[in-house]
């Protein structure tokens, strides 16, 4: 029996670490619940149902994260972000954030529950890129990308605005749009990963919250919010514009949403190994991750790409941030992929198409695709 179950777009955020651990006690998870949750300065719950906790800016899950017991909070970044510029695109920007600020000093956070911690267990954990290249993913994990490889360029960080769709995905699957930053070797790589996802089972967006570490700044947006609409196949396209960014006076990296110049937050430089400077490597595509039946989630907009705009998910305006903080798109060293599957496809269409940018368009039906 098929449920009707409306599943919405949540941006996604994520950075590769080992010291995520859900336990399995029922003892242990409310014990983690308590922690997680901080007192409130103010509480809101949003039309989706789920509960903001308005918590001091000092006092949030991220800081109880090992790794940055000593660390002081960065209010405002030092970046050289501005708008991307004008293209001949009529995507409209798509909305999130709460409709009323949390209080001055104090960020948005979901309330955490022990239902969130225990489908915490069945999240399926982003794939590097430098992974899925060397073919060393979960045979689950299908996925497309385009990877500037140019590694005499150290990118100080990218972006680019993509098309947001829903779609109808099974319980046990998982589509996700990303951007990936990440260098080091394949088995201790620092990885930062951003974008938008579909899960039936995620849909509070507990994805990005029980792992602290990621530092929220701006009173109104936070990391898990739904996205408020969604692009037509053939007709009407929403799209959000994302910049990572690395300050180069602390070594943090900076989430703007470009739309609205919103400083979300950051990702502290502890955090990562081999982050500190830089990055080799930055890619964009998607990952679709097949159910227990072997089956694979639609990507995209759930079509295959076949060079016009309003018909697949594109990602454009790809760049990356040099030392300086000019934007420069990909280099002429970039490497596509497409999984052997065939249920998903990538185009290349560089900066040629609709005065766009750079741009890839991907995507696909899904289907079988146990290999």
């Amino acid at each position: 029996m098929k449920l009707n179950v409306e599943l919405v777009p949540l941006l996604l955020l994520f950075f590769n670490l080992s010291l995520c651990e859900i336990k399995e006690d029922d003892l242990d998870l409310e014990r983690q619940v308590k922690i997680m949750n901080k007192p409130s300065i103010k509480t809101f719950t949003t039309k989706e149902g789920d509960t903001i906790d308005c918590v001091d800016i000092n006092k949030q899950p991220a800081l109880d994260h090992p790794l940055l017991k000593d660390h002081k909070v960065q209010t405002e970044p030092n970046l050289h972000v501005t708008s991307l510029r004008r293209t001949s695109s009529n995507a409209k920007s798509v909305g999130f954030g709460l409709k009323e600020p949390c209080p001055t000093g104090t960020v948005p956070i979901h309330r955490v529950t022990k239902e969130d911690l225990i489908r915490a267990r069945s999240i399926p954990k982003i794939p590097s890129v430098a992974a899925i290249r060397q073919n060393t993913v979960s045979s689950n994990q299908h996925a497309v990308s385009l990877t500037d490889n140019m590694i005499e360029n150290i990118k100080y960080g990218g972006g680019g605005r993509t098309t947001i769709y829903n779609l109808t995905v099974a319980h046990d699957q998982f589509s996700t749009h990303n951007m990936w930053i990440e260098t080091g070797p394949l088995e201790h790589i620092s990885m930062i990963v951003v974008g938008w996802t579909v899960s039936d089972g995620h849909r509070n967006g507990c994805y990005n919250v029980l792992c602290p570490g990621f530092v929220q700044v701006d009173t109104r947006m936070t990391p898990n919010g739904p996205l408020c609409h969604s692009s037509t196949y053939g007709g009407s396209q929403y799209a959000v514009t994302l910049h990572i960014e690395q300050d180069r006076n602390t070594g943090n990296w900076w989430l703007i949403v470009t739309d609205q110049k919103i400083k979300v937050g950051y990702w502290p430089k502890e955090l990562f190994l081999y982050l500190r400077n830089g990055s080799l490597h930055i890619a964009w595509g998607g990952i679709g991750i097949a159910g227990s039946n072997g089956f694979c989630p639609p990507m995209g907009s759930g079509h295959r790409p076949d060079g016009i705009y309003e018909h697949a998910t594109v990602f454009r305006l790809l760049h990356w941030v040099r030392w300086d903080g000019k934007s420069l798109p990909p280099s002429n060293k970039v490497t596509e992929w497409v999984d052997r599957s065939n249920v998903y496809d990538l185009i290349n269409h560089r900066d040629s198409l609709y005065g766009t940018g750079y741009m890839i368009s991907f995507g696909g039906p899904g289907g079988y695709c146990k290999l």
